[in-house]
């Protein structure tokens, strides 16, 4: 029977991160579950005849010395719930006796860890280690594999110890993760062989760690960067007693005592001179923290926060950790949850640093700087309300969320996942759901949880009643019909800052209306046709309500928009407004059987609403039910 030695097992379980001085314990790291740990370690053992392959697995297996063992082990799968790391562990055993070189490859490249084991006592034996086996690996998985690789020494019965004659190998070939020196015959490191072997596949240190350079990797440094901004939770660039012990908690269930906070000051003080400042943690500092903890062996803390993060192997966040599968039925449409607008008004108010209602460039920028996108571009600005420097206020900022959930709802979920809002968060129902989860995941919620999915459409058109906070209204009409300056007056701006845009813009704009005493937002959306002949798309045909706008100065005008009302709209239940533009201008009998008056009186239209170009107010747009 399999039996991991349960000294070793405390030892990495339940010992603090670094041993001198002690602060942030953890549970174990057993707890990782297999939500973030691979839900298989695959060890292949590999190495030349007779240097004790099988009899280092029959010894894991029999828990003592076997005299006699086979040319080669069948494959052995070790349950989860009797491991260190808890993951499933398969372990394939290799002899040329009996498999040739195409069946060593294929154990090589299937394996999620390479043994290679050498006979401490035979100098040949280590020499095959770089002239046969790391090259064969190499040939196998390529030149930059990131497949890790453990040097295990076996028939090390006595005391002496034989690390020196393999410590050239480890600095040479970066893939190898380690060296662990053992014997089947005493039973000395057997277990902890395939406990290292499990930790360098959940726990890699190459993703984290670059040995030529002695420095964290550039997308550790980056990832650590989101995590430590994140956390920073009143943005002054630095994490007090209260945020370190915040973090401590969620990421390791276990608060700091305050003799332990001093000690981690105390080391990243003595390891990093701008570590600490006004007695608190600076970026450096935390950076150097884990910079620590991975060259003292312990880089699992590391990974246990990534993890926490939404971090996969590769330390990139993963696809069901940014993009939650969500079921959005024909004639629904998506919103910001209660949860989701909570969380973005809560980011505005700790990235408005000088509390002027509105996100300056750099505000902006620095609140947007941890997704990938990076900050909203010019023509998403000019889609929203801003102040008379172009910053965008607090109602266009929240326009900007409502809208992107709208029309992108994958975008919103990206960046919640980015700005943090599944760490940390949980309602009562999400709690529950995750309580059997491991460490790294309590306190964990979805993005889903941002977002909610609207009742049908057509089941609001029918009760005639809504709660519904955002529509769409669709733009049609014409080239130089006005169309731009129709839809930006929605967002406060006039025909001077209009002109000023140029010709560059967003098809839509959004912004904040009262409809019944109730607070929504109103998304306007241009449509992009050239004549009344080109082709509607369904989602532009699915828009809560139509205004076609007309120039009475120019007699085809009107014609292109009853076109594409009676293609698409005629006898359908979407509500339909005719607005007239330029009415400044001298208005001209426009080429349709009949004039703009009539034909809405005919189709039981509101009558044309007439908008001089130098209207500034919002225009007035009737939305039902």
């Amino acid at each position: 029977m399999v039996k991991f030695d349960e000294a070793t097992r405390g030892a990495w379980s339940d010992n603090v991160l670094i041993t001198d001085p002690p602060f942030m314990k953890y549970n174990n790291l057993s707890g990782m579950g297999s939500e973030d740990a691979p839900a298989e370690v695959r060890i292949a053992l590999v190495g030349e005849d007779g240097v004790g392959k099988s009899s280092l697995l029959m010894s894991l297996l029999e828990d003592e010395f076997v005299d006699r063992v086979p040319p080669r082990v069948d494959k052995v799968l070790i349950p989860a719930d009797v491991t260190p790391e808890n993951v499933t562990t398969s372990i394939t055993d290799y002899s040329s006796k009996v498999q040739d070189e195409t069946s060593l490859k294929y154990e090589i490249k299937t394996a999620s860890v390479i043994c290679v084991v050498y006979d401490v006592n035979r100098d040949e034996t280590i020499e095959k280690v770089t002239s046969r086996w790391l090259p064969l690996i190499r040939e196998v998985h390529g030149d930059d594999h990131e497949h890790p690789v453990i040097l295990v020494g076996n028939k090390s019965d006595g005391s002496t110890n034989h690390t020196d004659k393999v410590l050239p190998i480890m600095e040479r070939w970066p893939e190898v993760e380690t060296c662990v020196e053992c014997s089947a015959r005493t039973m000395k490191n057997v277990s902890e062989i395939f406990y290292y072997a499990q930790k360098a596949v959940v726990c890699p240190t190459r993703p984290l760690y670059n040995a030529d350079e002695k420095r964290l990797t550039e997308k550790c440094k980056k990832a650590l960067i989101r995590v430590f901004k994140i956390c920073d939770r009143d943005n002054d660039g630095y994490l007090n007693d209260l945020e370190l012990n915040e973090f401590q908690k969620l990421c390791f269930g276990i608060p700091l005592t305050s003799a332990a906070i001093e000690d981690v000051k105390r080391v990243v003080s003595d390891g990093a001179p701008d570590g600490i400042v006004h007695d608190s943690i600076s970026l450096t500092g935390f950076l150097y923290l884990h910079l620590l903890f991975i060259e003292r062996g312990r880089h699992e803390t590391t990974w246990t926060v990534l993890r926490k993060f939404g971090y996969n192997e590769n330390v990139k966040l993963g696809e069901e950790y940014l993009y939650p599968r969500i079921t959005v039925p024909i004639g629904c449409s998506t919103e910001l949850s209660p949860e989701g607008i909570q969380f973005v008004s809560a980011l505005f108010e700790k990235y408005d640093e000088d509390r002027d209602a509105c996100l300056s460039p750099s505000e902006l920028a620095n609140l947007f700087s941890v997704c990938p996108a990076g900050c909203l571009s010019k023509e998403i600005l000019a889609a929203v309300e801003t102040n008379e420097r172009g910053w965008v206020t607090y109602v266009g900022y929240m326009a900007y969320w409502h809208m992107t959930t709208l029309v992108n709802v994958t975008q919103t979920l990206e960046q919640l996942a980015y700005l943090g809002f599944s760490v940390g968060r949980g309602t009562a129902a999400t709690q529950q759901r995750i309580a059997g989860a491991s460490p790294s995941r309590r306190g964990a919620t979805s993005t889903k949880d941002a977002i909610r999915v609207t009742r049908e459409r057509k089941v609001d058109l029918t009760e005639r009643g809504t709660d519904r906070k955002v529509f769409q209204c669709l733009v049609v009409g014409a080239k130089d019909a006005g169309k731009t300056v129709f839809m930006q007056s929605l967002a406060g701006r006039g025909m001077a800052e209009v002109a000023a845009m140029g010709r560059r813009h967003t098809p839509y704009v959004i912004n904040r209306i009262t409809v019944k005493e109730d607070i929504k937002y109103l998304l306007l959306r241009e449509v992009d046709v050239l004549s009344p002949s080109d082709v509607l798309s369904s989602a532009e045909t699915a828009a809560d309500v139509v205004c076609f706008l007309y120039d009475i100065s120019n007699p085809e005008s009107f014609a292109f928009c009853a076109t594409v009302f009676l293609k698409y709209f005629y006898r359908t239940k979407t509500p339909c407004l005719m607005v007239a533009t330029k009415v400044e201008r001298e208005e001209v009998e426009q080429r349709w059987e009949t004039q703009p008056g009539e034909f809405c009186c005919h189709h039981e239209l509101p009558k044309p609403v007439r908008l001089a170009r130098s209207m500034t107010s919002r225009p007035v747009v009737i939305i039902s039910p």
